[in-house]
């Protein structure tokens, strides 16, 4: 909790154009393609390079899915953006008892967390579901979970102005 709270203090301090914020009306699963979409412009409008927008907006995605799965609204969804970095967080109401590792998370990328089961080994691991959090801890530099009586998963990805995307123009 005490990591969370002083992640919060920091963002907190950054310039309003530095971050975007806003909240689901409800969580129905329309909402995830919204959301895709409202993320690409706000990254598309800081002007970061294009391969960031689209690992952030499959991130942003992911993230917002899953607190629509798995949670309860409202559903809030937090761009931050700063010291060559994009944190993205998604909080929801519910309550998701997985297990932590200290402050992040150990998002093994062979383990299908939503379905508790190794990759390979469900007969329909080439299902539509259960990958969502091993992409997160693919497509990101650092990661996390923070439970409670809310639940937020939060990722962090390197904004670097240029890279193998380029800028976005």
């Amino acid at each position: 909790m005490e990591i969370l709270a002083a992640q919060a203090t920091a963002l907190s301090l950054l310039p309003t154009e530095d971050r975007h914020v806003w909240s689901l009306p409800d969580t129905d699963l329309a909402q995830a393609a919204h959301t895709r979409r409202k993320a690409a412009r706000v990254l598309e409008r800081w002007r970061l390079p294009r391969a960031t927008v689209d690992d952030a907006v499959l991130v942003v995605c992911e993230l917002v899915t899953n607190a629509i799965r798995h949670g309860r609204s409202p559903v809030h969804i937090a761009l931050h953006r700063g010291q060559g970095a994009l944190t993205i967080s998604v909080s929801d109401q519910g309550h998701v008892p997985f297990p932590t590792k200290g402050p992040e998370l150990d998002l093994d990328l062979d383990l299908d967390l939503d379905l508790g089961v190794e990759l390979g080994t469900d007969p329909d691991h080439f299902g539509e579901c259960g990958r969502g959090l091993s992409i997160v801890a693919a497509l990101s530099q650092a990661h996390g979970y923070e439970g409670g009586d809310s639940t937020t998963f939060w990722a962090r990805l390197h904004t670097h102005p240029t890279g193998p995307g380029g800028p976005v123009v």
